[in-house]
């Protein structure tokens, strides 16, 4: 079995562009992981992205004000953070927008736009706008990354019933490697469900 499983992760080809109805909302409300503080910090360590993103991306003064801007987008965003962390503090998050982006939604820098923009939809769980052209197609890419989850675990079944030492037919592994290896590609889809897939 062919340990294999996208991380979502495909080149900008792979993304049906024709899908997108260039609203401009992914555009317009941008939040990250990170507070700002820690962007500026992560930029001075050499993080690339990061020096990226605080130069070309600006900060709403308030979430209120990033509501304002896109208030369906922002209200998503919350909402999905919130599903995760029900104590979710509103006012330490931070809102981006792009100031490349025109009136009709046109990106002034389409060519040398950066990464996380050419990845948009980075992956099946990015968050995106409520009436966004690419729901259907992020629908596929959560349905192809179970299935290969289902096929890990099964995999993974099989192994449970062979000794940890014992060498596997082809592979350079024991089958205690190999159940090692399956287990550090589930466990980032774990965030996600995947134990209940």
């Amino acid at each position: 079995m062919d340990i294999v499983i996208s991380d979502g992760d495909e080149s900008f080809s792979d993304k049906p562009q024709h899908l997108c109805k260039m609203c401009g909302k992914c555009c317009r409300a941008i939040s990250t992981l990170y507070s700002y503080e820690e962007l500026i910090e992560l930029a001075s360590q050499g993080q690339e992205e990061a020096r990226v993103f605080v130069e070309i991306f600006k900060r709403y003064n308030s979430v209120e004000e990033a509501k304002a801007a896109v208030p369906d987008h922002v209200e998503n965003i919350i909402n999905n953070l919130r599903k995760n962390n029900p104590d979710l503090d509103e006012s330490k998050l931070t809102f981006y927008y792009c100031p490349n982006l025109t009136d009709d939604n046109f990106c002034l820098i389409y060519q040398t736009r950066p990464d996380c923009c050419r990845r948009l939809p980075h992956n099946g769980w990015s968050l995106l706008a409520p009436d966004c052209g690419f729901k259907g197609w992020q629908f596929q890419q959560r349905e192809r990354v179970k299935a290969s989850v289902r096929k890990l675990k099964e995999y993974l079944a099989e192994l449970e019933l062979l000794p940890e030492d014992k060498m596997l037919a082809g592979r350079d592994k024991t089958a205690g490697e190999m159940k090692k290896l399956i287990k550090d590609k589930i466990k980032p889809w774990e965030k996600y469900g995947a134990d209940y897939w």
